[in-house]
Protein backbone atom coordinates (compact mmCIF):
# COMPACT_ATOMS: atom_id res chain seq x y z
CA UNK A 1 0.00 0.00 0.00
CA UNK A 2 3.33 4.15 -0.75
CA UNK A 3 3.85 5.72 2.66
CA UNK A 4 4.85 9.46 2.54
CA UNK A 5 3.62 12.88 4.58
CA UNK A 6 3.12 15.60 2.61
CA UNK A 7 2.05 18.01 4.98
CA UNK A 8 0.07 20.08 3.32
CA UNK A 9 -3.30 18.90 4.73
CA UNK A 10 -2.42 14.84 4.28
CA UNK A 11 -0.92 11.87 5.73
CA UNK A 12 -0.20 8.60 3.90
CA UNK A 13 1.24 5.67 4.81
CA UNK A 14 1.98 2.46 2.06
CA UNK A 15 2.87 1.97 -1.33
CA UNK A 16 4.41 0.76 -4.51
CA UNK A 17 7.25 -2.18 -5.20
CA UNK A 18 10.49 -1.02 -4.88
CA UNK A 19 12.67 -1.64 -7.60
CA UNK A 20 15.53 -4.62 -7.04
CA UNK A 21 18.68 -3.99 -6.61
CA UNK A 22 19.39 -5.38 -9.81
CA UNK A 23 17.47 -2.49 -11.70
CA UNK A 24 18.88 0.33 -12.76
CA UNK A 25 17.35 3.21 -11.17
CA UNK A 26 17.64 7.34 -11.02
CA UNK A 27 17.37 7.91 -7.22
CA UNK A 28 21.23 6.94 -6.22
CA UNK A 29 23.27 6.31 -9.10
CA UNK A 30 25.80 3.98 -8.62
CA UNK A 31 23.75 2.63 -5.27
CA UNK A 32 21.90 -0.67 -5.50
CA UNK A 33 18.33 -0.09 -3.80
CA UNK A 34 17.57 -2.75 -1.08
CA UNK A 35 15.42 -1.49 1.09
CA UNK A 36 12.09 -3.50 0.36
CA UNK A 37 8.63 -4.62 1.59
CA UNK A 38 7.80 -7.89 3.17
CA UNK A 39 6.79 -10.58 0.22
CA UNK A 40 5.89 -12.82 2.76
CA UNK A 41 4.79 -13.58 6.59
CA UNK A 42 1.88 -13.26 8.83
CA UNK A 43 1.25 -10.03 8.97
CA UNK A 44 -1.39 -7.45 7.52
CA UNK A 45 0.59 -4.40 7.10
CA UNK A 46 3.51 -5.91 4.49
CA UNK A 47 2.34 -3.35 1.78
CA UNK A 48 2.27 -0.48 4.42
CA UNK A 49 6.21 -0.64 5.37
CA UNK A 50 9.25 -0.13 4.06
CA UNK A 51 11.71 -2.15 5.72
CA UNK A 52 15.02 -0.60 5.78
CA UNK A 53 17.78 -3.29 5.22
CA UNK A 54 21.32 -3.45 5.39
CA UNK A 55 24.88 -4.93 4.85
CA UNK A 56 24.23 -5.42 1.09
CA UNK A 57 27.89 -2.70 0.89
CA UNK A 58 26.61 -2.20 -2.70
CA UNK A 59 26.61 -5.99 -3.98
CA UNK A 60 23.86 -6.64 -6.61
CA UNK A 61 24.03 -10.39 -4.96
CA UNK A 62 22.40 -8.96 -2.37
CA UNK A 63 19.12 -7.04 -2.98
CA UNK A 64 17.65 -7.11 0.25
CA UNK A 65 20.74 -6.74 2.70
CA UNK A 66 23.12 -9.19 3.76
CA UNK A 67 23.35 -11.18 7.08
CA UNK A 68 25.93 -10.05 9.98
CA UNK A 69 27.87 -7.70 8.13
CA UNK A 70 29.81 -4.94 10.23
CA UNK A 71 28.03 -1.08 9.85
CA UNK A 72 29.28 2.32 10.42
CA UNK A 73 28.99 5.82 10.36
CA UNK A 74 27.77 6.72 6.27
CA UNK A 75 26.43 3.50 5.79
CA UNK A 76 22.73 4.05 4.34
CA UNK A 77 19.72 1.92 3.05
CA UNK A 78 17.91 3.68 -0.16
CA UNK A 79 14.75 2.88 -1.98
CA UNK A 80 13.88 4.29 -5.30
CA UNK A 81 10.52 3.13 -5.97
CA UNK A 82 8.55 3.82 -9.31
CA UNK A 83 5.05 4.97 -9.68
CA UNK A 84 4.70 5.46 -13.24
CA UNK A 85 5.04 8.32 -15.59
CA UNK A 86 8.87 8.59 -15.25
CA UNK A 87 8.42 9.55 -11.68
CA UNK A 88 10.01 7.98 -8.41
CA UNK A 89 10.13 8.03 -4.62
CA UNK A 90 13.40 8.35 -3.82
CA UNK A 91 14.09 7.24 0.10
CA UNK A 92 17.69 7.51 1.93
CA UNK A 93 18.22 6.27 5.71
CA UNK A 94 21.77 7.21 6.84
CA UNK A 95 23.65 5.76 10.20
CA UNK A 96 25.69 8.17 12.24
CA UNK A 97 26.30 9.15 15.51
CA UNK A 98 27.75 5.22 15.71
CA UNK A 99 29.19 4.67 19.26
CA UNK A 100 30.05 0.53 19.60
CA UNK A 101 29.96 -2.20 16.94
CA UNK A 102 26.74 -3.11 15.28
CA UNK A 103 26.18 -5.13 12.13
CA UNK A 104 23.78 -6.42 9.92
CA UNK A 105 20.81 -8.78 11.04
CA UNK A 106 18.64 -11.31 9.01
CA UNK A 107 15.95 -12.52 11.17
CA UNK A 108 15.38 -15.83 11.35
CA UNK A 109 19.20 -16.49 11.93
CA UNK A 110 17.73 -17.16 15.72
CA UNK A 111 15.25 -20.45 16.13
CA UNK A 112 13.45 -18.12 19.09
CA UNK A 113 13.05 -15.20 16.21
CA UNK A 114 9.40 -14.44 15.01
CA UNK A 115 9.61 -11.23 13.27
CA UNK A 116 10.79 -13.72 10.26
CA UNK A 117 7.20 -15.06 10.57
CA UNK A 118 5.77 -11.98 10.06
CA UNK A 119 8.07 -10.14 7.53
CA UNK A 120 10.02 -12.06 5.11
CA UNK A 121 10.76 -12.71 1.70
CA UNK A 122 12.22 -16.31 0.35
CA UNK A 123 10.63 -17.57 3.25
CA UNK A 124 10.98 -18.22 7.60
CA UNK A 125 14.25 -19.31 9.35
CA UNK A 126 17.40 -18.74 7.43
CA UNK A 127 15.90 -18.55 4.06
CA UNK A 128 14.57 -15.41 5.22
CA UNK A 129 16.54 -12.55 3.03
CA UNK A 130 14.97 -9.80 4.24
CA UNK A 131 18.11 -8.03 6.11
CA UNK A 132 15.95 -5.68 8.14
CA UNK A 133 17.68 -5.91 11.56
CA UNK A 134 20.56 -3.93 13.52
CA UNK A 135 22.46 -6.38 16.14
CA UNK A 136 24.83 -5.58 18.43
CA UNK A 137 28.78 -6.33 17.01
CA UNK A 138 30.00 -7.25 20.28
CA UNK A 139 28.71 -10.06 22.43
CA UNK A 140 26.87 -8.58 25.33
CA UNK A 141 27.55 -5.18 24.26
CA UNK A 142 25.77 -1.87 24.46
CA UNK A 143 25.65 0.31 21.64
CA UNK A 144 23.70 3.62 20.27
CA UNK A 145 23.43 5.73 16.69
CA UNK A 146 21.58 7.91 14.98
CA UNK A 147 19.47 7.37 11.46
CA UNK A 148 18.47 10.36 9.33
CA UNK A 149 15.82 9.90 6.65
CA UNK A 150 14.81 11.78 3.80
CA UNK A 151 12.73 11.46 0.83
CA UNK A 152 11.96 13.10 -2.72
CA UNK A 153 9.09 12.71 -5.04
CA UNK A 154 9.13 12.95 -8.58
CA UNK A 155 12.23 15.37 -7.59
CA UNK A 156 11.02 17.14 -4.99
CA UNK A 157 11.02 17.09 -1.02
CA UNK A 158 8.38 15.63 1.08
CA UNK A 159 7.70 14.13 4.28
CA UNK A 160 8.00 10.86 5.77
CA UNK A 161 4.65 9.80 7.07
CA UNK A 162 6.56 7.38 10.41
CA UNK A 163 8.78 5.22 11.82
CA UNK A 164 8.61 1.35 12.41
CA UNK A 165 10.15 -0.64 14.73
CA UNK A 166 10.16 -4.26 16.11
CA UNK A 167 12.01 -7.11 17.84
CA UNK A 168 14.38 -8.69 15.01
CA UNK A 169 16.55 -11.10 17.11
CA UNK A 170 13.91 -12.67 20.00
CA UNK A 171 14.96 -9.88 23.05
CA UNK A 172 16.00 -12.26 26.33
CA UNK A 173 14.58 -11.29 29.66
CA UNK A 174 17.59 -10.90 31.38
CA UNK A 175 19.04 -7.84 30.69
CA UNK A 176 18.69 -7.35 27.06
CA UNK A 177 16.82 -4.59 25.69
CA UNK A 178 16.69 -1.72 23.23
CA UNK A 179 14.67 1.53 22.80
CA UNK A 180 14.05 4.14 20.10
CA UNK A 181 13.31 8.37 20.55
CA UNK A 182 11.31 10.12 18.21
CA UNK A 183 9.24 13.15 17.41
CA UNK A 184 5.36 11.83 17.76
CA UNK A 185 3.93 8.77 19.00
CA UNK A 186 4.63 5.44 19.62
CA UNK A 187 1.45 2.84 19.05
CA UNK A 188 2.30 -0.91 19.64
CA UNK A 189 0.34 -2.38 16.08
CA UNK A 190 0.98 -5.75 16.24
CA UNK A 191 1.68 -8.75 18.54
CA UNK A 192 3.15 -12.38 18.44
CA UNK A 193 2.03 -13.84 21.86
CA UNK A 194 3.30 -16.91 23.68
CA UNK A 195 1.72 -16.95 26.63
CA UNK A 196 3.55 -19.35 28.52
CA UNK A 197 6.90 -18.73 28.29
CA UNK A 198 7.05 -14.81 30.28
CA UNK A 199 5.96 -11.47 30.31
CA UNK A 200 6.88 -9.31 27.13
CA UNK A 201 7.53 -5.79 28.83
CA UNK A 202 7.28 -2.03 27.07
CA UNK A 203 7.70 1.67 28.29
CA UNK A 204 6.48 4.55 26.88
CA UNK A 205 8.06 7.98 28.15
CA UNK A 206 8.26 11.23 27.15
CA UNK A 207 11.55 12.71 26.57
CA UNK A 208 11.56 16.69 26.83
CA UNK A 209 15.12 17.91 24.07
CA UNK A 210 15.72 21.54 23.32
CA UNK A 211 12.26 22.51 24.04
CA UNK A 212 10.74 19.60 21.83
CA UNK A 213 8.70 16.71 23.46
CA UNK A 214 9.76 13.55 21.82
CA UNK A 215 8.34 9.82 22.96
CA UNK A 216 11.11 7.05 23.63
CA UNK A 217 10.04 3.17 23.24
CA UNK A 218 11.54 1.07 25.51
CA UNK A 219 11.37 -2.59 24.92
CA UNK A 220 12.31 -3.35 28.85
CA UNK A 221 12.54 -7.44 28.43
CA UNK A 222 11.35 -10.60 26.50
CA UNK A 223 11.06 -13.96 26.93
CA UNK A 224 13.28 -15.07 24.34
CA UNK A 225 10.75 -17.59 22.97
CA UNK A 226 8.36 -16.75 19.66
CA UNK A 227 7.43 -13.87 21.26
CA UNK A 228 7.11 -10.23 19.58
CA UNK A 229 6.02 -6.97 18.99
CA UNK A 230 6.04 -4.27 16.26
CA UNK A 231 5.30 -0.60 17.23
CA UNK A 232 4.80 2.19 14.61
CA UNK A 233 5.23 5.79 15.32
CA UNK A 234 3.70 9.10 13.18
CA UNK A 235 5.94 12.20 13.36
CA UNK A 236 4.71 15.19 14.59
CA UNK A 237 5.07 18.31 12.80
CA UNK A 238 8.21 19.30 14.50
CA UNK A 239 10.16 16.45 13.20
CA UNK A 240 11.15 17.80 9.82
CA UNK A 241 13.40 20.31 9.34
CA UNK A 242 12.51 22.63 6.44
CA UNK A 243 11.89 21.84 2.57
CA UNK A 244 15.94 23.41 1.73
CA UNK A 245 17.03 20.36 4.50
CA UNK A 246 14.95 18.10 2.39
CA UNK A 247 12.45 17.15 5.11
CA UNK A 248 14.58 14.85 7.02
CA UNK A 249 13.79 13.01 9.99
CA UNK A 250 16.18 11.52 12.62
CA UNK A 251 15.36 9.21 15.58
CA UNK A 252 18.09 7.77 17.68
CA UNK A 253 18.50 3.93 18.93
CA UNK A 254 20.46 2.48 21.15
CA UNK A 255 20.77 -1.14 21.71
CA UNK A 256 21.96 -3.89 24.45
CA UNK A 257 22.29 -7.75 24.44
CA UNK A 258 23.31 -10.24 27.21
CA UNK A 259 24.39 -12.18 23.94
CA UNK A 260 23.50 -10.95 20.76
CA UNK A 261 20.19 -9.11 19.98
CA UNK A 262 18.47 -7.02 17.19
CA UNK A 263 15.84 -4.62 16.48
CA UNK A 264 14.30 -4.20 12.76
CA UNK A 265 13.68 -0.52 11.55
CA UNK A 266 11.18 0.74 8.81
CA UNK A 267 9.52 3.81 7.55
CA UNK A 268 5.65 3.94 6.58
CA UNK A 269 5.88 6.03 3.46
CA UNK A 270 3.22 7.10 0.83
CA UNK A 271 -0.75 6.52 0.39
CA UNK A 272 -1.33 6.97 -3.02
CA UNK A 273 -3.82 6.59 -5.76
CA UNK A 274 -2.96 6.09 -8.83
CA UNK A 275 -5.15 5.53 -12.42
CA UNK A 276 -5.56 2.15 -13.78
CA UNK A 277 -6.04 2.69 -17.64
CA UNK A 278 -3.20 1.70 -19.90
CA UNK A 279 0.00 3.10 -20.02
CA UNK A 280 -0.88 5.29 -22.67
CA UNK A 281 -2.87 7.24 -20.46
CA UNK A 282 -0.30 8.96 -18.44
CA UNK A 283 0.73 7.95 -14.34
CA UNK A 284 -1.67 10.86 -12.36
CA UNK A 285 -0.97 10.48 -8.48
CA UNK A 286 -3.16 11.44 -5.65
CA UNK A 287 -1.86 11.32 -2.40
CA UNK A 288 -4.53 11.01 0.58
CA UNK A 289 -4.66 11.65 4.26
CA UNK A 290 -6.59 9.10 6.48
CA UNK A 291 -3.97 7.27 8.49
CA UNK A 292 -4.74 6.66 11.52
CA UNK A 293 -3.45 4.76 14.90
CA UNK A 294 -5.58 3.41 17.16
CA UNK A 295 -5.27 3.31 20.86
CA UNK A 296 -2.97 0.50 22.06
CA UNK A 297 -3.42 0.94 25.89
CA UNK A 298 -0.23 2.11 26.76
CA UNK A 299 -0.05 5.11 29.18
CA UNK A 300 3.05 6.97 29.43
CA UNK A 301 5.52 5.62 32.49
CA UNK A 302 3.53 2.46 32.74
CA UNK A 303 5.67 -0.74 31.87
CA UNK A 304 2.89 -2.43 30.29
CA UNK A 305 2.97 -6.66 29.12
CA UNK A 306 1.68 -7.34 26.64
CA UNK A 307 2.75 -11.16 26.24
CA UNK A 308 -1.44 -11.50 27.98
CA UNK A 309 -4.98 -13.12 27.28
CA UNK A 310 -6.39 -9.32 28.16
CA UNK A 311 -3.90 -7.23 26.48
CA UNK A 312 -4.83 -5.82 22.83
CA UNK A 313 -2.50 -3.80 20.33
CA UNK A 314 -3.93 -0.76 18.30
CA UNK A 315 -4.01 -1.02 14.59
CA UNK A 316 -3.21 1.41 11.83
CA UNK A 317 -6.21 2.07 10.02
CA UNK A 318 -7.35 4.15 6.85
CA UNK A 319 -10.23 6.82 6.60
CA UNK A 320 -10.01 9.07 3.61
CA UNK A 321 -12.50 12.06 3.98
CA UNK A 322 -12.65 13.51 0.56
CA UNK A 323 -13.06 10.90 -1.90
CA UNK A 324 -15.22 10.25 -5.18
CA UNK A 325 -18.28 7.80 -4.97
CA UNK A 326 -18.93 6.05 -2.21
CA UNK A 327 -15.59 4.53 -1.09
CA UNK A 328 -12.59 5.39 -0.30
CA UNK A 329 -8.88 4.82 -2.25
CA UNK A 330 -6.49 2.42 -0.79
CA UNK A 331 -3.47 2.60 -1.22
CA UNK A 332 -1.35 1.35 -4.47
CA UNK A 333 1.23 -0.91 -4.49
CA UNK A 334 2.81 0.65 -7.65
CA UNK A 335 1.46 1.78 -11.12
CA UNK A 336 -1.84 -0.20 -11.59
CA UNK A 337 -2.00 0.15 -16.01
CA UNK A 338 -4.46 -2.38 -16.93
CA UNK A 339 -6.32 -2.83 -20.50
CA UNK A 340 -9.92 -3.19 -18.58
CA UNK A 341 -8.98 -0.17 -16.21
CA UNK A 342 -9.51 -2.68 -13.37
CA UNK A 343 -5.88 -2.35 -11.80
CA UNK A 344 -7.12 -0.81 -8.67
CA UNK A 345 -9.94 -2.24 -8.32
CA UNK A 346 -8.53 -5.56 -8.37
CA UNK A 347 -5.67 -4.77 -6.38
CA UNK A 348 -4.71 -6.03 -3.19
CA UNK A 349 -7.92 -8.83 -2.88
CA UNK A 350 -10.32 -7.21 -5.77
CA UNK A 351 -13.02 -6.98 -7.21
CA UNK A 352 -13.73 -4.12 -4.85
CA UNK A 353 -16.03 -1.10 -4.87
CA UNK A 354 -13.61 1.28 -4.50
CA UNK A 355 -13.82 2.69 -8.18
CA UNK A 356 -17.81 3.37 -8.52
CA UNK A 357 -18.05 7.13 -9.00
CA UNK A 358 -18.91 6.29 -12.85
CA UNK A 359 -22.43 5.35 -12.75
CA UNK A 360 -23.34 1.74 -14.03
CA UNK A 361 -26.05 3.05 -16.34
CA UNK A 362 -23.05 4.60 -17.98
CA UNK A 363 -20.54 2.28 -18.25
CA UNK A 364 -22.57 0.99 -21.55
CA UNK A 365 -23.50 2.66 -24.88
CA UNK A 366 -25.51 2.80 -27.64
CA UNK A 367 -23.82 3.44 -30.77
CA UNK A 368 -26.94 4.86 -32.09
CA UNK A 369 -28.91 5.99 -29.61
CA UNK A 370 -26.19 7.70 -27.41
CA UNK A 371 -23.02 7.96 -28.99
CA UNK A 372 -22.91 10.06 -31.64
CA UNK A 373 -21.79 13.34 -32.58
CA UNK A 374 -23.11 16.46 -31.45
CA UNK A 375 -25.27 14.88 -28.69
CA UNK A 376 -24.47 16.11 -25.10
CA UNK A 377 -23.72 14.01 -22.53
CA UNK A 378 -24.75 15.05 -18.50
CA UNK A 379 -23.01 12.30 -15.93
CA UNK A 380 -23.38 12.71 -12.47
CA UNK A 381 -20.64 11.91 -10.34
CA UNK A 382 -21.14 11.08 -6.64
CA UNK A 383 -18.67 12.19 -3.97
CA UNK A 384 -17.67 12.36 -0.38
CA UNK A 385 -16.26 15.72 0.55
CA UNK A 386 -15.79 18.05 3.76
CA UNK A 387 -14.65 20.91 1.56
CA UNK A 388 -15.53 22.63 -1.54
CA UNK A 389 -13.78 20.85 -4.46
CA UNK A 390 -13.26 20.11 -7.89
CA UNK A 391 -13.85 17.05 -10.35
CA UNK A 392 -12.74 16.83 -13.37
CA UNK A 393 -12.83 14.32 -16.40
CA UNK A 394 -11.96 13.25 -19.68
CA UNK A 395 -13.46 10.47 -22.32
CA UNK A 396 -10.82 9.08 -25.21
CA UNK A 397 -13.56 10.07 -27.93
CA UNK A 398 -10.65 9.80 -30.92
CA UNK A 399 -9.42 6.57 -28.86
CA UNK A 400 -5.59 7.99 -29.80
CA UNK A 401 -4.89 6.27 -26.28
CA UNK A 402 -4.54 10.03 -24.94
CA UNK A 403 -6.67 12.43 -22.89
CA UNK A 404 -6.89 15.55 -24.71
CA UNK A 405 -7.64 19.14 -23.64
CA UNK A 406 -10.96 18.94 -25.80
CA UNK A 407 -11.84 16.00 -24.06
CA UNK A 408 -12.17 17.26 -20.17
CA UNK A 409 -15.06 18.09 -18.70
CA UNK A 410 -14.77 20.11 -15.24
CA UNK A 411 -17.73 20.92 -12.46
CA UNK A 412 -17.60 22.40 -8.77
CA UNK A 413 -17.86 19.87 -6.36
CA UNK A 414 -19.30 21.71 -3.30
CA UNK A 415 -19.28 20.64 0.32
CA UNK A 416 -22.53 18.69 1.55
CA UNK A 417 -24.20 18.15 -1.88
CA UNK A 418 -22.80 14.99 -2.76
CA UNK A 419 -22.82 15.14 -6.92
CA UNK A 420 -22.02 17.20 -9.84
CA UNK A 421 -22.57 16.98 -13.13
CA UNK A 422 -19.95 16.69 -15.96
CA UNK A 423 -21.43 17.73 -19.50
CA UNK A 424 -19.24 16.70 -22.67
CA UNK A 425 -20.68 17.36 -26.50
CA UNK A 426 -19.67 14.16 -28.10
CA UNK A 427 -17.24 15.64 -31.04
CA UNK A 428 -17.31 15.08 -34.64
CA UNK A 429 -13.57 12.99 -34.71
CA UNK A 430 -15.18 10.32 -32.03
CA UNK A 431 -14.70 6.97 -33.17
CA UNK A 432 -17.47 4.62 -32.26
CA UNK A 433 -15.19 1.82 -30.29
CA UNK A 434 -15.43 1.37 -26.42
CA UNK A 435 -12.53 3.31 -24.86
CA UNK A 436 -11.88 4.98 -21.17
CA UNK A 437 -12.73 7.96 -19.27
CA UNK A 438 -10.57 9.35 -16.10
CA UNK A 439 -12.28 11.01 -12.86
CA UNK A 440 -10.12 13.20 -10.91
CA UNK A 441 -11.14 14.89 -7.35
CA UNK A 442 -9.15 17.50 -5.43
CA UNK A 443 -9.64 20.53 -3.54
CA UNK A 444 -7.31 22.47 -5.48
CA UNK A 445 -8.22 22.40 -9.41
CA UNK A 446 -4.96 23.69 -10.53
CA UNK A 447 -3.58 20.18 -9.11
CA UNK A 448 -5.95 18.16 -11.52
CA UNK A 449 -6.90 20.23 -14.86
CA UNK A 450 -3.88 18.00 -16.24
CA UNK A 451 -4.94 14.23 -16.61
CA UNK A 452 -1.21 13.10 -15.55
CA UNK A 453 -0.39 15.21 -12.43
CA UNK A 454 0.74 14.36 -9.34
CA UNK A 455 -2.40 15.83 -6.25
CA UNK A 456 -2.22 16.83 -2.94
CA UNK A 457 -5.46 14.52 -1.99
CA UNK A 458 -8.54 13.59 -3.43
CA UNK A 459 -8.83 10.15 -5.65
CA UNK A 460 -8.36 9.18 -9.27
CA UNK A 461 -10.64 6.56 -11.12
CA UNK A 462 -10.34 5.23 -14.23
CA UNK A 463 -13.04 3.63 -16.31
CA UNK A 464 -13.90 1.17 -19.50
CA UNK A 465 -17.03 2.20 -21.61
CA UNK A 466 -18.43 -0.25 -24.07
CA UNK A 467 -20.12 0.80 -27.05
CA UNK A 468 -22.85 -1.40 -28.28
CA UNK A 469 -22.69 -1.59 -32.15
CA UNK A 470 -25.19 -3.44 -34.67
CA UNK A 471 -22.43 -6.06 -34.56
CA UNK A 472 -22.25 -6.29 -30.49
CA UNK A 473 -24.25 -9.50 -29.08
CA UNK A 474 -22.52 -10.03 -25.57
CA UNK A 475 -20.19 -6.96 -24.55
CA UNK A 476 -18.71 -9.39 -22.06
CA UNK A 477 -17.85 -11.53 -24.39
CA UNK A 478 -13.96 -11.34 -26.05
CA UNK A 479 -13.86 -8.23 -28.39
CA UNK A 480 -12.07 -9.12 -31.56
CA UNK A 481 -11.56 -5.35 -31.73
CA UNK A 482 -8.04 -3.89 -30.30
CA UNK A 483 -8.25 -2.03 -27.52
CA UNK A 484 -5.76 0.95 -27.48
CA UNK A 485 -2.34 1.09 -26.60
CA UNK A 486 0.81 2.67 -25.53
CA UNK A 487 2.16 3.23 -29.07
CA UNK A 488 -1.48 4.12 -30.46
Amino acid sequence: MWHLYLRISIGFCCFLTVLPGLKAQPCFPGKITTAAYAQGGTSSYKDQVLWLTWGSNNDVDYPYGRHNIPLENGDASYASIDIGGGKYLCIQAMISNLSGSISSYAPGNYSGDSMDDMYNIGGTGTDNQLVNGIQNGVYGGTVSFKVTCEATLDGQPVRLAGLVLGDGESLDGDGEYFHVTADGKWTIVELQKNIDEGPYQILKSNVNEAGIIKQNIRFVKGNDRNTAAVSFLTFDGTAYGTFSDNYEVSFDVTLKGTGITALVLGLITINADSGDAPESYGAPLHLFEGTILTDDGIDVDDIIDLNTEDYEEGALIQSPSNFLGTTGPDADNGPQFSEDALGDDNNPDGPSTEEDAWPVEHKRWSYNATYKPGKMLSIDIPYNGLADAHIVGWIDFNWNGEFEESERAKAVASAGTNSATLTWIIPEDRIAKSTYVRLRYAVNEDEILSPTTVASGGEVEDHFIYILGPATTNPMLPSKVKQPTKSQ
